[in-house]
């Protein structure tokens, strides 16, 4: 597998209503210009129903030129939103061992890439293979990372293994909160790897600082 460029999304839950959304995606767009962050946005089924989720997922679309990512536990709930963005391929982030083979299906489907989350470095590299084996290409690796520590210790133990075993290389996602651990989250991240990191939210100062380090590992 390839991995990717590294990434900075930051996100928009779809219990935001349309008015203040609009006003976030104009604020990111104008981040966007000055730093080069974030390079993504995230729409996060928080609802867990399919409205307002797909309607959220068009707007973005219609509104955000940059690359989007959607995040869903539930396969039926992005299959709706897909249909108005997948001329973007948006990372499609839910994936797990429970629901894998309606998210491998949809990810074929509609030729997006597919995010893979497990607790554990052996679940995720078994979820990864098993994704490889239905024809999935370059699945993301999402090693649910619960603090700085474990985000330091994973991404490096997932990088000497990608060193080790080539085909193990993947794209690795991180999903952190927002304000400063955040950012320390995220340059350790970038630093130690090529990974696609996720944020709830990061001040402008941040977008600068991130925007910064990436132009110069890039």
């Amino acid at each position: 597998g390839g991995a990717g460029r590294p990434m900075m999304a930051l996100t928009i839950s779809d219990m935001t209503d349309a008015n203040t959304a609009c006003k976030r995606i104009a604020e990111l767009t104008k981040r966007k210009r000055s730093s080069g962050v974030p390079d993504a946005i995230c729409v996060r089924n928080d609802s867990f129903a399919t409205e307002p989720f797909s309607s959220l997922v068009q707007l973005v679309g219609e509104l955000w030129d940059g690359a989007i990512m959607i995040e869903s536990d539930y396969p039926a709930n992005i299959s709706k939103a897909l249909v108005h963005v997948m001329d973007r391929r948006p990372i499609i982030i839910g994936a797990n061992q429970a629901n894998l083979e309606q998210f491998a299906l949809i990810s074929k489907t509609f030729g997006c890439p597919l995010c893979l989350s497990s607790e554990n470095l052996e679940g995720l590299m078994d979820l990864a293979e098993k994704a490889e084996s239905m024809g999935l290409e370059d699945p993301v690796l999402d090693p649910v990372m619960r603090n700085m520590k474990q985000c330091l210790e994973l991404c490096t133990d997932l990088k000497r293994l990608s060193e080790k075993i080539p085909q193990a290389r993947h794209s690795v996602a991180v999903r952190t909160w927002s304000g400063e651990y955040a950012m320390t989250m995220a340059l350790v991240s970038f630093l130690v790897d090529d990974a696609i990191v996720i944020a709830d939210d990061l001040d402008a100062d941040s977008c600068e600082t991130i925007g910064a380090l990436l132009k110069s590992i890039r």
